[in-house]
């Protein structure tokens, strides 16, 4: 499990998780039209993407725990 072994790995994990969950379902909503109580899943559609691609460039930096 990678990526629980740093700080700085679940640190990205918990921002990942608010990323898709609560940032991007609460940027989306307004900009869907209608009144569909799904739009929401749209924003985790979204959230999820930007989050696993974050992780794919990233994810080395962030469990060896160097960041440069």
């Amino acid at each position: 499990m990678s990526h629980l072994s740093s700080p700085l790995s679940i640190g990205a994990m918990i921002f990942y998780s608010v990323l898709t969950f609560f940032i991007m379902p609460f940027i989306t909503t307004p900009l869907l039209p209608g009144n569909s109580p799904d739009k929401c899943v749209a924003g985790f559609a979204v959230g999820f993407a930007i989050s696993v691609f974050l992780w794919l460039m990233f994810n080395r930096q962030l469990t060896s725990g160097k960041m440069y």
